[in-house]
């Protein structure tokens, strides 16, 4: 995100030149895209499960296996690149290569503000659209922080077919826990999805839609060591 402490006021064609280069403006994505009333780009639903192994991201920009499922489980800054203007075409005609994708995990937090939060939705549902655009299988991955990121944190998103979430460190701490739980709750309630896909740590969880678990595979390689 762009730094506060940066006067604009100072400088107005520096500030531009700066948010350019930071990838927060990136109107040359927002020709063409679909959006949903409340201003979010869609995401049409698919149908099914994944039927290959998944791969991340960070393997996945370099690896020539296409026979995959490609995931942003992992921490943001190993695909912030996807927004930079140097690197998203490449990234975006790399991942429909692919059997199929899972929209970039870009992280809501009850630290960030609902603004930065609702951004980084629409970085995640832009890179999506754009890969479904180009004929890739595509799964929302939906995430939220507190309560108030039920508002937003589902826009943008059909009811019916597969979403996906994850259980990386909902276990940490007890609020978190809960504030999962509200989130699946909501999550049916909102878009009431056919299956959900879950990685991460298995927990019991009453849903009316069909799961699939997949383990998060560096966490079970750790334990081992």
């Amino acid at each position: 995100m762009i730094s506060p402490t940066f006067s604009r006021k100072k400088n107005h064609a520096e500030w531009e030149l700066r948010k350019s280069r930071l990838g927060a403006v990136r109107a040359d994505l927002s020709k063409g895209l679909i959006l949903s009333e409340e201003g979010y780009p869609t995401i049409k639903p698919f149908f099914g499960i994944p039927d290959s192994p998944l791969v991340d991201f960070k393997e996945a920009i370099s690896c020539d296996d296409y026979n995959q499922w490609v995931h942003f489980f992992i921490d943001d800054v190993c695909f912030e690149q996807l927004w930079n203007p140097k690197y998203t075409e490449r990234d975006v005609q790399k991942l429909t290569k692919f059997k199929g994708m899972f929209t970039p995990d870009f992280t809501l937090d009850p630290r960030l503000s609902p603004l930065q939060e609702q951004f980084n939705l629409f970085r995640s549902r832009t890179i999506g659209q754009l890969v479904q655009r180009r004929g890739g299988n595509v799964i929302p991955t939906i995430g939220w922080s507190f309560r108030r990121s039920f508002d937003y944190c589902f826009r943008g998103l059909y009811e019916g077919g597969t979403v996906a979430i994850s259980t990386n460190g909902v276990l940490s701490k007890v609020v978190s826990f809960r504030m999962f739980l509200e989130g699946v709750f909501e999550l049916e309630r909102q878009l009431r999805p056919e299956v959900i896909f879950i990685y991460g740590e298995k927990i019991d969880l009453q849903t009316k839609a069909r799961q699939i678990w997949h383990p998060n595979k560096h966490i079970m390689h750790l334990r081992t060591l």
